[in-house]
């Protein structure tokens, strides 16, 4: 069973925005990272180091977080998503333009999650909410009590939501 704090190598190259064979490679030339779990085909680490070694290689294009999301799906079921990762294209991205949030959820939380699409509200902290309407939906078995959550839309489709303010300030 995967913990919400350890990726493995597809997942730390999602969080660079490359290949896997590219963080196997780097790990080859650089090295610096070592595994904490899993098998030496299919390694896993915790995020935090794998998230500073990305960052000391120079190869974090943005910085990453930790804290789970919540997600709040159209009809009302709300999700909370561990280890959340928003995939952004770059200009010249193979992927085109085409935007994907991943995360893993309990196993048991996906029931009411609308399939084959959705439209939801995507809060990740120390991030602006934002709206995604007409997500293609899939849900994937990760091991355990764990399932894997993927939206993607294309870009259009994210909508940026105001931050709830604190209210009025009082003058001196």
């Amino acid at each position: 069973m995967p913990h919400p704090d350890e990726v493995n190598l597809s997942q730390i190259a999602r969080m660079a925005g490359v290949g896997r064979a590219a963080v196997v490679n780097w790990r080859r030339r650089h090295g610096g990272l070592n595994a904490t779990s899993g098998t030496q085909e299919s390694p896993t680490f915790s995020r935090k180091a794998a998230e500073q070694w990305l960052r000391a290689l120079g190869k974090l294009p943005q910085t990453g977080t930790a804290e789970p999301a919540t997600l709040a799906f159209e009809g009302g079921q709300t999700v909370t998503a561990y280890v959340p990762d928003l995939r952004v294209p770059g200009p010249g991205d193979r992927y085109g333009q085409y935007e994907e949030f991943g995360g893993y959820i309990v196993a048991e939380g996906r029931d009411g999650i609308p399939w084959p699409r959705a439209s939801v509200r995507i809060d990740v902290p120390g991030q602006a909410p934002y709206a995604v309407t007409d997500a293609n939906v899939d849900i994937s078995y990760a091991g355990g009590d764990w399932q894997y959550l993927s939206l993607i839309w294309p870009a259009s489709r994210r909508q940026l939501l105001a931050t709830p303010t604190t209210g009025p300030t009082k003058e001196r």
